[in-house]
């Protein structure tokens, strides 16, 4: 700093806190707006999950009173069993990918409308990419009384495997477990659709904060600026250059304070210091 002009010097101590200022603004926007946004992601996913579970244990109440009176020809009936298949089977709801499944308490599938090879299989064990025991989940659930399980699965509709959401309650009579889910792709696409809105909103703040403090930093530049000429740089000029004039013995340049500050104390100190040396080199002259 020491090496610096005071315009340089003036530049330096405006820019800097401005620039301290704009960021700081910039930073404390930014972490509002993620974290408001971050509020709305998880709202948005917990209320679209809740009716989602709504939904599937409404349907499962359905489909246990529809099959209540195939459950009481059982055992008696031989056919009950074939009949009870063939309902939930044909149960379809929403598209193709809204269908009833059924797994004893071992594991062994005995209805499976989307893949309808894994009927016979004991899926006890199988795990999903995250590391899930879809099935052993599921039959927990349901012994338990019922409830809900999150896990990857096939969606046949796209032929990938997708977040699904199931809910799982029990059929004592036979053993089994029977159970339904929605693919809850749509509440990833909705939360990545609101995340993308947070971003936006983030970049939106970056230039907007960037701008405002630029266009605030060159005024208050030029302000600055302008004031520390009138003010500082112009009168330091001009006592430097009646300094100079004194050092070449001319003294009949008047030097005006006008300011109390220190550099009017300064040109008042020249000014008498001119005083001084006018008695000096008059007295000078009259011994010549």
């Amino acid at each position: 700093m020491k090496n610096l002009k005071i315009k340089q010097k003036m530049l330096v101590l405006t820019a800097i806190p401005l620039l301290i200022a704009v960021v700081a603004i910039m930073a404390v926007s930014i972490y509002q707006i993620k974290a408001s946004g971050e509020q709305e992601i998880q709202n948005l996913r917990f209320s679209m999950v809740e009716d989602k579970q709504a939904a599937l244990k409404d349907s499962m109440d359905i489909v246990k009173s529809a099959v209540s009176p195939i459950l009481k020809n059982y055992p008696q009936s031989p056919e009950a069993l074939s009949q009870l298949k063939e309902t939930l089977s044909a149960i379809r709801y929403g598209d193709e990918d809204g269908y009833i499944f059924a797994y004893t308490f071992d594991g062994e599938t005995t209805v499976h409308p989307g893949q309808p090879q894994l009927v016979g299989q004991n899926m006890i064990d199988m795990q999903d990419s995250n590391g899930t025991k879809v099935i052993a989940e599921l039959i927990k659930v349901a012994r338990n009384g019922g409830g809900f399980v999150e896990y990857r699965w096939h969606k046949p509709s796209v032929d990938e495997e997708l977040p699904k959401l199931s809910y799982a309650t029990a059929l004592h009579e036979l053993g089994w477990m029977i159970g339904t889910g929605f693919y809850i792709d749509d509440i990833d696409s909705s939360i990545n659709r609101l995340q993308s809105e947070v971003d936006n909103k983030v970049e939106k703040t970056v230039l907007l904060s960037l701008g405002i403090g630029l266009v605030i930093l060159i005024v208050m530049i030029t302000i600055n600026l302008w004031v520390a000429n009138r003010t500082m740089v112009r009168p330091i000029l001009e006592l430097s250059e009646s300094a100079r004039q004194m050092s070449l013995g001319k003294m009949d340049e008047e030097i005006k304070v006008n300011s109390s500050d220190e550099i009017g104390e300064l040109a008042d100190a020249i000014s008498r210091m001119q005083k001084s040396l006018k008695v000096v080199f008059k007295k000078l002259r009259q011994k010549n």
